[in-house]
């Protein structure tokens, strides 16, 4: 099949960075050229785009769009521009904008014969508009960082150590056996966090929490931790990571790294910390990039009980990582992957925000909650 190729596209610039910037990174569609339409309210996230054009080596250029919502004002700012660019071979990506951009644009390429694209944000794919030419699906080498950079946010941070393949282990015989293992895991936790500075915390009575014995002696075997005397002792942060939680946040990462041979994951990032251009700082447990899609998993092992369905960390939970799905436009999703259950109210607040949940025994089939939910 051949693609047509063009000198430059003219984009759209809107809350929607992805669909302006992906198709220039098809190398059988990148132009020399972006011309960005831009009104005064969306000149952040054109410095954002033409920072992520910079790194690919393509030239910017910006058009001011006077009024957003005034079909014929953009119709000038339009047609000011395309006297002033007669000859250049552009093409219309009519995909962002306000709706009245859309339209004067649309009209002022069409009534000037020039070609018009749709950027498909579910098939990933440009349909040519107006043409017989065929669409065609983008090539997916947009990576993480350059992802979260067209929407304004930069990684500060990202956990790249590597831990024993039996630490591994022992998270999938903890998962196994979570109806056994919530409970205590609370007491674990407790402790795990007493350790931050010392990396060593009194042990619990052995003879009042039994299950968080069992836990404790789990970590002893795996070599992750040993019960000397009266106290609990880390040999590293990164042991004692794990302990206080981290081990759900390996296996979940280990679970999505898996679909990369299956769906094409572009990137996948654990305990990643960014910060926006206003210098706002959040922190995601599993960031992955799949489809030029972004999808971001809260990972919990505390409990998520609470006495009524106002407050409580489940609803703490959900609403930052609904907060957190800004990082990647509107397409973005998110779960929570939860070792406790959840309350009903939770789980209908999760509904009502479009996240989706994996609680409790549900982590025992993780792959394919994740399948289901990236495919």
């Amino acid at each position: 099949m051949t693609i047509p190729r063009y000198d430059a596209h003219l984009c759209l610039v809107s809350q929607q960075a992805t669909p302006n910037f992906v198709p220039a990174l098809d190398g059988r569609f990148r132009p020399k050229e972006i011309v960005l339409a831009v009104s005064d309210d969306m000149a952040a996230r054109a410095g954002w785009l033409e920072a992520g054009f910079r790194g690919l080596g393509i030239k910017t250029a910006r058009l001011r769009i006077r009024d957003a919502w005034d079909v014929p004002s953009i119709q000038e700012d339009l047609l000011q521009f395309m006297a002033d660019d007669e000859q250049k071979n552009i093409a219309l990506n009519v995909t962002g904008g306000t709706k009245p951009m859309a339209i004067a644009a649309q009209q002022v390429f069409g009534a000037a014969h020039k070609p018009i694209f749709y950027v498909h944000p579910q098939r990933n794919e440009v349909m040519p508009l107006f043409s017989s030419d065929p669409a065609f699906r983008i090539q997916e080498r947009v990576t993480l960082g350059d992802y979260l950079g067209i929407h304004g946010y930069r990684i500060t941070r990202q956990d790249t150590r590597e831990f024993d393949e039996r630490w591994y282990l022992l998270a999938e015989e903890w998962i196994k056996d979570v109806e056994l293992f919530a409970e205590p895991l609370r007491q674990l936790n407790y402790v795990a966090q007493q350790a931050e500075k010392s990396l060593k915390a009194p042990l619990p009575d052995h003879r009042k929490y039994p299950k968080v014995w069992a836990m404790i002696d789990k970590l002893d075997q795996y070599e992750i931790a040993s019960a000397a005397t009266s106290s609990l002792v880390f040999p590293s942060e990164a042991a004692r990571f794990f302990a206080n939680g981290g081990w759900l946040e390996l296996h979940v990462a280990r679970a999505t790294e898996r679909l990369a041979a299956r769906h094409g994951t572009q990137g996948v990032a654990r305990s990643l910390r960014v910060e926006s251009a206003g210098h706002a700082r959040n922190e995601i447990d599993v960031a992955a990039l799949v489809h030029n899609r972004l999808y971001l998993v809260e990972c919990k092992t505390r409990g998520m009980r609470s006495e009524n369905d106002a407050a409580g960390p489940g609803a703490e939970t959900l609403y930052k990582l609904d907060s957190l799905t800004v990082l990647g436009g509107l397409n973005t999703r998110g779960m929570l992957a939860s070792y406790q259950p959840l309350e009903t109210w939770d789980k209908q607040r999760a509904r009502d925000l479009r996240i989706n949940v994996v609680e409790s025994g549900q982590l025992r089939n993780l792959d394919e909650h994740l399948t289901k939910w990236i495919a």
